[in-house]
């Protein structure tokens, strides 16, 4: 079971982010100004002018994908100068996790020695011995070893990108903007620090890097408005509203709604004595019995899933869940048939069947697929990953020409498939700003009712299968239209590449956006997450208004429209953990939400933490609240259901509060023993 990094630990990952952060930022810059004549203001110099673009073809495959870059980042409304500092901050990014996670991949025993000693690392000299590398091994040998160490490092990822391509995919523009010899080795010097060999253990270690890599800018953003009475441009969201979660409250949420779901469905668990369910708070009154179900069927989301800190940790309970299924098969209250046949498969079958994540944070995606995929492997080295069912909202805009020029091409056979595309690229274009509160699943059960009407004397589904001729089922309506679309989408690249023209980015985007509508359909059993916290008056104008809009009860501040939208997407009788503010409980603006919870939902348990939780900025203006929810469509059950609470609101901080928990945890489980 992973434990929670100690403060010295995450205060050396911190030095290291921030070290690393200003480190490759500077040879980026350095890098994209002097061999590619890019300047942070947007200019490119032709290519004519930079000898080093002329000299081989390498150097010109990149000029060339600068150049689409800063185009298609301008077809998106990106301004240049904007772009080029998106794109320095994305390859310092890239590189240091991806050599983190080598770091980490090492500490697991899943590869060999990568960057432990640079170029002296056992893994660069298998690879210098295969004879499909011979040309690098005579760079080596004639002194060039940097270069064949690159080449190196870029064919290692190529091969984890196998199974988690979303960070390590060689041929992306971040990857073909590698450091420079002089940064790269100062940032294997940083990385294999005595201080830290012991923190690449840790499954949170990443998510820290995720937090400490983005402390400037959150630092930045929360001056600017402090001082000058600005608002968070969109830009600010991702880095303002990040709060890395305490473990034991991350344990507490997983445990009382995944972990309670599983003693729902089986109230004679092994597991109820062993250490994934530690935290879970033993309710008084009658326990609402689950149909039994596979574990493969159970569902948890986190719509924002910064560095996935609660899937790591349901994963666990999954894997435990899992195994019990597996060893009790047949028996009473069990299935016949477990989720799977070998324990060596439980590893692949949560990442494909269980976790989902959304966030609008590109580098979270990144960092949480990472995460996932370390924790799989480190179950089973020898597991097969597929991608992970993680997405990012921030789909940038498609420009009206290429998304017109895509829907001639494709030639849908009926028209609502072209007006439904339409429709819903141009809500995407709140997504960077709303993630996973846009309300997509909405939009398209709206448009096919609308297209319904339109088509009352013509079967609006003809041809397909004849469910959709009784009723609009909009899940398997979108997966019909989808595979349609993705394979258009194909075609349309293939051919417009042969036309010399690259529309790879047109084409990402395009399935982020199926992607993250696909996840919106879903109706999940548990969502946990720990949300963005930002008020309104610190809003931009365009988010508050779509806030306003889209969540009235919710407007005040956006953890208050996340509880909302939780809801929403929890099943009946599926569970909603989340750590928010704790002001939805007392404010009178928020009266018709509590309204809204008390018609929806019982709260099983809470966590009243107070003040001093996180120990970032000033911990005593945070006032936090970690409860859970579970959504009760009988309203007898509603009116009779007891909660049960813990107030931690004088404890002076995180560690204080968990002690405080669970002395009160261990006294309530004590006196229900004694009543039996």
């Amino acid at each position: 079971m992973a434990q929670a990094l100690s403060d010295e630990q995450r205060r050396a990952i911190h030095d290291l982010a921030l070290e690393a952060r200003e480190l490759l930022t500077r040879d980026a810059r350095e890098l994209l100004e002097g061999t590619y004549g890019l300047y942070p203001d947007g200019r490119l110099d032709p290519p004519e002018r930079l000898p080093q673009v002329q000299a081989g073809p390498e150097t010109g495959v990149t000029y060339r994908r600068l150049a689409q870059f800063l185009d298609d980042e301008a077809r998106a409304g990106i301004p240049r100068p904007d772009a080029v500092e998106r794109l320095v901050k994305e390859v310092a990014f890239t590189h240091l996790n991806r050599l983190v996670a080598f770091k980490m991949m090492e500490a697991h025993g899943l590869i060999r020695g990568t960057v432990n000693r640079g170029t002296g690392s056992n893994a660069f000299k298998f690879y210098l011995a295969d004879p499909a590398h011979a040309d690098d091994l005579a760079r080596y040998e004639q002194g060039d070893a940097d270069t064949a160490y690159r080449h190196f490092l870029l064919w290692q990822s190529g091969q984890v990108a196998q199974e988690v391509r979303v960070l390590f995919d060689p041929d992306t523009l971040p990857s073909r903007l590698f450091p420079r010899p002089r940064a790269l080795n100062a940032l294997l010097e940083m990385l294999n620090r005595p201080d830290l060999a012991d923190v690449w253990h840790a499954d949170e270690a990443i998510g820290w890097v995720y937090q400490y890599f983005n402390e400037p800018e959150l630092q930045a953003a929360f001056e600017r408005v402090r001082t000058s009475g600005a608002k968070f441009e969109a830009k600010d969201i991702p880095s303002a509203t990040q709060l890395f979660t305490p473990h034991w409250i991350v344990r507490f949420l997983v445990q009382n709604t995944l972990g309670r779901l599983w003693r729902r469905m089986h109230p004679d668990t092994r597991l109820a004595d062993t250490e994934v369910l530690d935290c879970l708070v033993p309710l008084e009154g009658e326990v609402l019995p689950e149909p039994v179900r596979p574990v493969k069927e159970i569902a948890l989301l986190d719509p924002a899933c910064g560095g996935m800190h609660f899937g790591l940790v349901a994963f666990d309970l999954f894997a435990a869940m899992y195994q019990e299924e597996l060893k009790r098969a047949g028996e009473p209250g069990c299935p016949q048939k477990p989720s799977v046949d070998d324990p060596a498969e439980i590893p692949a079958a949560i990442l494909r069947h269980n976790l989902f994540g959304i966030d609008i944070d590109l580098r979270a995606v990144q960092l949480s697929a990472l995460a996932l995929y370390l924790k799989a492997k480190s179950l089973n080295p020898e597991a097969h990953i597929t991608d992970s069912n993680l997405v990012c909202a921030d789909v940038l805009p498609l420009d009206g020409a290429r998304l017109g020029a895509f829907l001639r091409q494709a030639r849908f056979a009926r028209p609502i498939y072209e007006r439904l595309i339409r429709a819903l690229w141009e809500r995407l274009r709140d997504a960077g700003q709303l993630g996973s509160l846009l309300r997509l699943e909405r939009e398209l059960g709206d448009l096919i009712a609308e297209e319904q009407a339109r088509y009352e004397k013509a079967p609006l589904f003809a041809g397909l299968p004849g469910e959709f001729e009784r009723e609009a089922a909009e899940e398997e309506f979108w997966e019909i239209l989808s595979a349609q679309i993705i394979q258009g989408l194909d075609e349309f690249a293939r051919q417009q590449a042969q036309a010399g023209v690259d529309q790879t980015f047109f084409a990402g985007e395009a399935v982020k956006g199926l992607r993250l509508l696909d996840l919106m359909l879903r109706r999940y059993d548990v969502v946990v997450t720990n949300p963005p916290y930002m008020s309104r008056r610190k809003m931009n104008k365009d988010l508050a208004d779509l806030v306003a809009e889209t969540y009235p009860e919710g407007k005040g501040d956006l953890y208050v429209a996340f509880i909302q939208r939780c809801l929403e997407f929890a099943e009946d009788r599926g569970y909603v953990g989340m750590l928010t503010m704790h002001s939805f409980m007392f404010i009178q603006s928020y009266k018709a939400l509590r309204e809204e919870i008390r018609r929806q939902a019982v709260i099983e348990t809470m966590a009243h933490c107070g003040p001093g939780l996180f120990d970032v900025g000033n911990p005593g203006t945070l006032q936090t609240a970690a409860f859970v929810l579970r959504r009760e469509p009988e309203t007898p059950r509603r009116e009779a259901h007891e909660g049960v609470y813990f107030r931690l609101v004088h404890e002076p901080n995180s560690d204080a509060k968990r002690r405080a928990f669970k002395r009160a945890l261990a006294a309530l489980r004590a006196q229900m023993e004694a009543t039996v």
